[in-house]
């Protein structure tokens, strides 16, 4: 996740570097690209930057300052935070970054969500959200999947779309888990919203139904805002290959409008709303202090431990 590998002590240098590559000579593409990154550096690293004000850094410094390479993965991946940001990503801006990817030697899975969007191509954008971030990556793991693409197309991605006894066995088996469990809470998250069970059609695949429990751990609702905190309060517990790309797909669903959501119907800009941002980057914060990568966990072998013990165990209390 962002800054993940960055000390305090270089945050100036990695916002010099942002601003390099992605302020361009007549400023921001928008305000709230500035007013975002000053709420993420503050956030995760407790340094106040002003994005409007601080120097850019030249490629040719940021080479010898950035010299590992997971530094430099994590520089682009914010780079591309500032494009999905908006509505319509000026040409200038994403030439701007594929020149510094290549000189910093950077093949990023979020490069190429990134260009897709760019060029304006909604729906190869989405395909690759689903099938490069986290999800995407569990679901190829599972027995079968590329025939279920085949057959059922993306929403093989997400969705149970043929029917899978055993793990609506697995979801039915939360019944018998304790009061006051994470079984127990979460299997009351679905019944509440009244949630198809994974495993029957129509409800969530394996997969994403990953994604509910953080629902109930980070305490987040199934609402546009808790949908854009709950992936900002899971990718950044997490360093699995696509953790970062789900905020970043998320973040153009929601607030650039740069690829399709069933949820907001097409409406865009839900993140520079009053407050939201702040939300967010609250919900940032707390994922970097959580102590588990809850993306790399199978919750159903903790699922009768108590919902507020694992809370307090991972530092989310």
């Amino acid at each position: 996740m962002f800054l993940r590998h960055t000390q305090p002590s270089k945050a100036r240098d990695v916002a010099a570097a942002i601003v390099g590559a992605c302020r361009g000579k007549q400023g921001w593409a928008s305000d709230f690209q500035p007013k975002f990154l000053q709420l993420v550096f503050d956030s995760l690293l407790g340094v106040n930057i002003n994005f409007d004000a601080i120097e850019g850094m030249n490629v040719e410094t940021a080479q010898k300052t950035f010299t590992t390479s997971i530094e430099r993965t994590e520089l682009i991946e914010l780079f591309v935070l500032t494009e999905v940001v908006l509505h319509k990503v000026p040409s200038a801006l994403e030439l701007s970054i594929e020149y510094w990817a290549k000189e910093l030697m950077v093949d990023d899975r979020s490069l190429v969500m990134a260009r897709d969007i760019a060029f304006n191509s909604r729906l190869q954008a989405q395909s690759d959200f689903y099938r490069l971030m986290w999800m995407g990556e569990e679901d190829k793991q599972m027995t079968g999947f590329s025939d279920l693409l085949m057959k059922h197309g993306p929403k093989a991605f997400t969705f149970t779309v043929e029917k899978d006894n055993e793990l609506n066995q697995q979801w039915r088996s939360l019944s018998k888990c304790q009061q006051g469990s994470l079984g127990e809470a979460v299997l009351n998250h679905y019944q509440v919203h009244n949630f198809i069970l994974p495993g029957e059609i129509g409800g969530a695949n394996a997969a994403l139904a990953h994604h509910d429990w953080l629902h109930v751990i980070g305490d987040y609702k199934v609402d546009v805002i808790g949908e854009i905190e709950n992936a900002a309060f899971g990718s950044a517990t997490s360093s699995i290959p696509g953790s970062t790309l789900w905020f970043l797909g998320v973040m153009a669903m929601y607030e650039g409008g740069l690829f399709d959501s069933t949820v907001t119907g097409g409406q865009s800009g839900w993140i520079s709303k009053p407050g939201v941002a702040e939300r967010i980057a609250k919900a940032l914060k707390k994922g970097k202090q959580c102590s588990q990568d809850l993306l790399d966990i199978d919750f159903f072998s903790i699922a009768n431990h108590p919902l507020i013990e694992l809370q307090e165990s991972w530092n989310l209390l």
